[in-house]
Formats: C-alpha cells, structure tokens, sequence
C-alpha cells in the first residue's frame, strides 16, 4: 500500500482511487503486524519512506501456528489454516475492543474440523462459494464457505465439507485455484503435483513428476495461458508443465553465469495474473522474476533480510508482496 510515497502510480489522483483500482473494498483499512512488536519500521534513509505499521485487528483462537490465510474475494472475510488441524472463519467487521491493546479482538464465525494432522495450505475459489485446504495428513478438503453472518455458537454442519480429495500419500504443501475451469492443482511431499476438478465427477485429473528436480515445494498456474502450470521443486528449479499431456513444456533457468541456482531453495512461487511472468521466492532472501516465454531470468533481487516465504500479486498486477 502506497501511503507516504510522493510518487503516485500509474496516474492516480489520490489514495481512494489507488484503493478502488486495486479493489480492496473495506480491506483497504486492514493492517497486520507481528503480535510481539507494536510497530515495524521499514528502514530507508528518506522521511518520506518511512513507515510504520500499527495492529488493528487482533484474531485469537488457535491453538498452535498459523501456517495459511486467505481473504474472501467479496466480503470482509478471512479463513485462516493451522497447525491445531483447523481452519477459522473470520469476519473482520464483527469486533470487540481488545483488553491490553488499541486495536480490535475478531472471534472466528466458524471452525472447520477434520483433517487429522496440522494444515498446511489453503485457496479460496474466485466466487468465495468454496475453500480448499491441504494437511500433513495427505489429505485435500473442499468446504463450502458459511454464511458470514453466522451464529458462531450455532451447531455443527456437517454440511459445511463438500468433499474430501483423495490421492497424495504424503503431505500436502501448496494449492491454487484456477477460477475460469474450477481447476484446483496441489504439490505434495510424495513428489507429485496433481491436477483436480473437485466439483465434478471426475475429480484427478491428471499427475505431474520430475525425478531429477525431486519434491515439489510450490505451485500456480500460468495465468495467461491456463493450459500449464508451473511447479517449484527441491533442485531450485521452476518446470511448466502442460496440464492435458502432463509432458513439461519448459525449464526456467538463469542466463547468468553469477546465479547458480543450487542450494536455492525456492519456497513460494506465484504468476503474474495479466503478464507472462513467473516470480519466485527464495531460502537465500532474493525474489526473481522469469519470463514465461524464454524460460530466462529477467530480474533478481534482495528482497529481505532472511529467507523469502511469501508471495502475493494482487489481482490487478501492481503489486508484489513478499
């Protein structure tokens, strides 16, 4: 988010159209700062960078860590995976004063139970009707998404999980949601990236491997050609795949002799939802940008102090966060 930069992108006038073009809706306002610091300063030597980060909502009720979160693509609504083997709906417009702190308490709507180990990942389909969530337990689970006015003392609805995927043999580390087919694709420990329909009868739909790159650690589709997928794996190297033949397409590698990409684990990788562009989130603090059409490198950069987690691009492509 833009506050207190001079510069303003793309011909904005001012921070409410920045908001309005990007979509953000109410969620403009949400800020998220590490529970044990007040605020976080990111160091530049310019006033003008300078900005600082204050809690104003406070969620508490899980048990263990928070390994996943995605916002609902409508509505004020967020659904968060742990490690107590549950997921939490929230909706950040039903809050209590916290005791100890300034900003706002948030008590979850919903708790999803069933996988039987701690879960791992998370993707929320574009009409925000399901939720997808992948454990330790191999398992993939589809909920249908409760309404967020819910009574969060109402009885369980056994309802709520639509169906159970069904496949991996060991744990499940990433999904993604390709919205236009109802196409959902995971990585797994077992070495696999499985493509699925979860809502038709046919639900796997076709499996993807390379024994030479080893387990996959992250995965997307390639948005502007939704006919492959692109898939991280423990060599440090990205493959795209076709999704009907399952035969890799491409191998993204760095046309710089400086950037030897082993020992550089890649822990996130996403694509660019308008460009043909691959973006990469590495163990060595970089992010690097690839060109979906060469397969090259066409930018890197140190992007934190330690290891690269996370990445999102919002929908409209301005923004990457990490």
């Amino acid at each position: 988010f833009q506050s207190g930069v001079p510069k303003r992108p793309l011909g904005l006038n001012d921070d409410d159209n920045l908001d309005s073009a990007l979509g953000l809706g109410e969620l403009a306002q949400l800020t998220v700062n590490n529970d044990a610091e007040t605020t976080y300063d990111i160091a530049n030597s310019k006033e003008a960078f300078r900005k600082t980060w204050n809690a104003k909502y406070t969620l508490r009720s899980h048990f263990d860590g928070v390994r996943a979160l995605a916002f609902h693509p409508n509505e004020p609504v967020l659904i968060t995976a742990s490690e107590d083997h549950t997921l939490k709906l929230w909706n950040l417009q039903k809050t209590v004063p916290a005791k100890k702190s300034a900003s706002l308490d948030v008590e979850p709507l919903y708790t999803f139970r069933s996988h039987t180990g701690p879960v791992l990942c998370l993707a929320i389909s574009g009409t925000g009707e399901h939720c997808y969530s992948g454990g330790l337990d191999g398992v993939i689970n589809c909920w249908n998404i409760p309404n967020s006015n819910i009574d969060p003392y109402d009885l369980f609805e056994p309802d709520v999980l639509n169906t159970t995927l069904q496949g991996h043999s060991d744990a499940v580390w990433g999904l993604s949601v390709l919205n236009s087919r109802q196409h959902l694709i995971s990585c797994s420990a077992d070495g696999t990236v499985k493509l699925w329909a979860p809502h038709s009868k046919v639900q796997l739909l076709n499996t993807f491997t390379s024994e030479q790159d080893g387990i996959p650690s992250s995965v997307d589709f390639v948005r502007d050609e939704p006919n492959r997928i692109v898939a991280a794996f423990a060599s440090s190297h990205c493959i795209v795949f076709d999704s009907e033949t399952a035969k890799p397409t491409m191998r993204l590698e760095s046309s710089q002799e400086s950037v030897n990409l082993n020992n550089k684990q890649i822990n996130r990788i996403v694509c660019h939802p308008t460009l043909p562009l691959t973006i990469t989130a590495h163990e060595d603090r970089h992010v690097r940008f690839w060109d979906n059409h060469t397969g090259k490198m066409v930018h890197s950069m140190v992007a934190h102090l330690d290891a690269v987690t996370s990445l999102a691009v919002d929908p409209n492509g301005l923004y990457l966060l990490s």
